[in-house]
């Protein structure tokens, strides 16, 4: 089976459905791709405008054809039940434009929120394992942390080894790292980013993955 990973939506629906439809226009051009399996990797929440209708799509295609990743922005989304610490959290990491998405849909937001805080953080196939952040290097898999796998950045990026798995991630957009063509996914060796800025100007990326080699096969970028 072919898969394919998403990297992180913010809140872009309108992205979202343009990278859905290129997605199946491409797997129906190639011929011998049946219907791919879809992993998301997390953070489809706060920044964008239409964090609601993200949840709602997301929720409609999970199943046996979509896995849905826990992001950091759905773990802040998941801990914020009252007017707490972790509440003023979630409002300055974009929690503000969530909120907006869902207006007067209050009794929905609640439902959501409990189903963010239910996802996975992470997804394996026998060559890749895909989380929103990163791993940490030089340690099992087994051995990784929920807090790692959401929130890691700097020495899961700068490390240049082999991990257990090839790693297939989001969360630093790929602008704020060096990257040949910040706009395209950065495919490297042990690792590729997803994560392509979708809400800074930047596009909606997703990688297609097959059982012949760990590294994608092709990618796609949407603005």
């Amino acid at each position: 089976m072919t898969t394919v990973a998403i990297g992180d939506i913010h809140g872009m629906y309108d992205m979202l459905d343009r990278l859905l439809v290129e997605i199946d226009a491409f797997s129906i051009r190639e011929r011998g791709i049946e219907r791919p399996k879809l992993v998301f990797l997390g953070d489809y929440v706060d920044r964008g405008p239409d964090s609601r209708r993200v949840v709602r799509r997301l929720r409609a295609l999970q199943g046996e054809f979509a896995v849905c990743l826990r992001g950091n922005h759905e773990d802040m989304m998941s801990r914020c039940e009252d007017r707490s610490i972790d509440w003023q959290r979630f409002i300055l990491n974009g929690g503000t434009q969530t909120l907006a998405s869902y207006d007067s849909h209050e009794d929905e937001f609640e439902n959501d929120r409990r189903w963010v805080a239910s996802l996975p953080t992470s997804y394996e196939d026998e060559l890749r394992i895909f989380v929103h952040a990163g791993i940490k290097p030089n340690q099992p898999l087994a051995e990784q942390t929920d807090a790692t796998k959401l929130w890691t950045r700097d020495e899961f990026i700068n490390f240049q080894g082999a991990f257990p798995k090839y790693v297939v991630h989001g969360h630093t957009p790929t602008f704020r790292r060096y990257s040949p063509d910040p706009g395209s996914p950065d495919v490297r060796e042990n690792r590729c980013n997803l994560d392509t800025g979708a809400c800074y100007g930047g596009t909606l990326s997703a990688a297609f993955f097959n059982d012949a080699e760990a590294k994608p096969f092709h990618t796609i970028s949407v603005t």
